[in-house]
């Protein structure tokens, strides 16, 4: 009977531990997938910020021609992206019209814009010149900086079509964007011409407006994802901030490395030997956007945008 009872009793036992819950959140084998941001950029200068989650693939990044696509990733009623890198004008004025839920985080770019031309005294004489980017950051602050000028301006379609016409001896002086500006230069050499940069609108814009340079491209996040994975994000912007806070002159070999492993083509720049040498007047480094509200009034008024602050990431 004794031995019955020993029987019964393990067989009970057997069967309790059988039924009990099991605790899954105890296992092991059970893991949180880690987050991965999407990015959308423009290609050109506002791609190389992101060369060091491209490199170590910390983030899904895709870049595009134009801001076609740019617009229409805002105003997505299902947003595909984690992160998207615009003009500043351009995210501003969605917001404040309160077309897009994505916000300003930060300041990534801070003008790229000259004007190269055949001789020191273009804007003194006759002539013609070509520009891009009509309505848009390049004509608007072009219009703010350079005044009282002889050569005719024409606007063309993209910064392509401007180097094209200064190269092709359409225009004699002409609006162009770094890298652009310096490979133009280049090209023009290899056809026996002379260009040189003869204005830096940075300056003149700071000149006329007290501020240093102007918020010409942002960083754009939607606020709720932002606040739910804050780390990851931090840490993203922390691998950009790091990243082209230490190119200078000692690590321009490793840019150029890096560039070439992602080729130029993907980045849309000319050269990584180009960028290199045009780093500095692309004017790249991160700033918060609650830290730059005065750059942002002063940039912003030119597009008539004033009431952008609940537009930022405060």
């Amino acid at each position: 009977m004794k031995k019955m009872i020993a029987v019964l009793s393990a067989v009970l036992l057997l069967v309790g531990c059988s039924t009990a819950p099991i605790d899954k959140t105890a296992d092991p084998e059970v893991k949180t997938e880690p987050v991965v941001l999407s990015v959308l950029a423009p290609k050109g200068a506002t791609s190389l910020p992101l060369i060091p989650v491209v490199l170590d693939k910390s983030a899904d990044v895709t870049f595009v021609d134009g801001t076609d696509v740019i617009q229409a990733a805002f105003v997505n009623p299902n947003p595909e992206y984690s992160v998207i890198i615009a003009p500043t004008n351009l995210g501003t004025k969605l917001g404040s019209a309160g077309k897009t839920n994505y916000k300003m985080l930060g300041i990534l770019t801070w003008g790229n814009l000259y004007l190269v031309a055949d001789s020191e005294d273009a804007l003194s004489n006759e002539g013609e010149l070509a520009a891009f980017g009509e309505g848009a950051v390049p004509g608007l602050v072009f219009n703010e900086t350079v005044v009282d000028i002889k050569p005719n301006v024409t606007y063309y379609n993209s910064v392509t079509d401007a180097q094209a016409a200064l190269l092709s001896g359409k225009a004699n002086v002409a609006l162009l964007a770094e890298p652009a500006a310096t490979a133009t230069i280049a090209k023009g050499k290899e056809q026996g011409k002379e260009f040189k940069i003869i204005m830096d609108l940075q300056k003149e814009f700071e000149a006329k407006s007290g501020t240093v340079g102007y918020p010409q491209a942002a960083i754009y996040v939607l606020e709720d994802k932002y606040n739910e994975n804050k780390v990851v994000y931090d840490q993203f912007i922390a691998s950009i901030q790091d990243y082209v806070s230490n190119v200078n002159a000692d690590t321009m070999d490793q840019l150029k490395l890096d560039i070439d492993e992602i080729t130029p083509e993907e980045l849309g720049v000319p050269s990584s030997e180009i960028v290199s040498k045009t780093w500095d007047r692309m004017n790249i480094r991160y700033v918060p956007a609650s830290e730059s509200i005065e750059q942002l009034q002063a940039f912003l008024a030119l597009f008539g945008i004033e009431n952008f602050e609940e537009s930022i990431i405060k």
